[in-house]
């Protein structure tokens, strides 16, 4: 994708320049990854000529959880947040679907300690087009990773942190390098966790099945999302527990989702390349549907 460099950004409660919402390096934000961010999705309707923001409050819900638990100050009410996001996305007149990252960090400690204690606070909000994946229609290829999920012991998944993503990275190139499209994390226990940067849940028996909160997944907003259409329009019993690995290779049906990744099927789900098949799943009834 050719993504042409939006023109305005929010910084400290200012519309600036892109090239102008600017942190410094040393901060703890940046030197050590103390933040904590919303993606967020907004979609261009082309009849009401209008930008929709998906479950912003939501998010920001989500947003001051994950301050609360590292201990961050908030320096911007809910409020503000929206106000920032709305001029954002209207500064910079998009008219195509966008994803929205908010981002809260720590500033500088005393005397620049990186590790110490500190106040001091910063957020930036940013927006760049952002269409659906081809993967939508498509499906991913997914390959367990050798890497293990973090945990509660040691950094929080529930918390959306830009540190634990190094997590998710180092599982993503793996399998990217070894030819699929997307890894699935096992947790400390040995059982299904997520993908880096989305939620999975698997189709078996006729029930929707997903990992709870204590598998160290990150708590979704749009697998709720899932929950509650499933529940309420297509009376499918949505179930949140831990799944073993060789359940989900003989699953009816495996699929990602979040609020980036949307909901994309995965038609094949292997433990290395050029193994066997397990399972696979193309689907697209539950895509169309939510």
């Amino acid at each position: 994708m050719n993504c042409t460099k939006p023109e305005f950004a929010w910084l400290n409660g200012q519309i600036l320049p892109w090239d102008e919402c600017l942190i410094h390096a040393r901060s703890q934000a940046a030197f050590w990854g103390a933040n904590v961010f919303e993606g967020i999705r907004a979609y261009w309707n082309e009849k009401h000529q209008q930008l929709y923001i998906y479950r912003l409050a939501d998010h920001l819900k989500r947003l001051r959880e994950s301050m609360k638990c590292i201990d961050m100050p908030a320096t911007f009410d809910d409020s503000v947040i929206t106000k920032a996001c709305l001029s954002v996305l209207k500064k910079n007149a998009f008219r195509e679907d966008v994803h929205l990252v908010i981002v809260a960090g720590f500033g500088f400690g005393e005397n620049y300690d990186s590790l110490g204690y500190t106040t001091d606070t910063l957020m930036h909000i940013t927006a760049l087009p952002m269409p659906r994946s081809p993967r939508y229609d498509s499906g991913a290829q997914a390959a367990i990773t050798t890497w293990r999920r973090i945990s509660d012991e040691s950094m929080p998944p529930r918390i959306k942190t830009g540190a634990n993503y190094h997590n998710s990275r180092l599982a993503q190139h793996e399998v990217v390098r070894n030819g699929f499209d997307t890894a699935i994390f096992l947790n400390q226990r040995g059982t299904i966790s997520e993908a880096p940067g989305s939620c999975v849940a698997m189709v078996s028996r006729g029930q929707i099945i997903s990992p709870p909160g204590s598998s160290g997944v990150l708590e979704g907003i749009t697998l709720d999302s899932i929950k509650k259409i499933t529940q309420r329009k297509l009376s499918i019993e949505f179930i949140q527990r831990e799944i073993d690995r060789t359940e989900m290779y003989l699953a009816d049906e495996v699929f990602l989702c979040g609020t980036l990744a949307e909901i994309q099927p995965i038609i094949s789900l292997r433990s290395k390349k050029n193994s066997q098949r397990y399972s696979w799943t193309y689907y697209t009834g539950y895509t169309e549907a939510i």
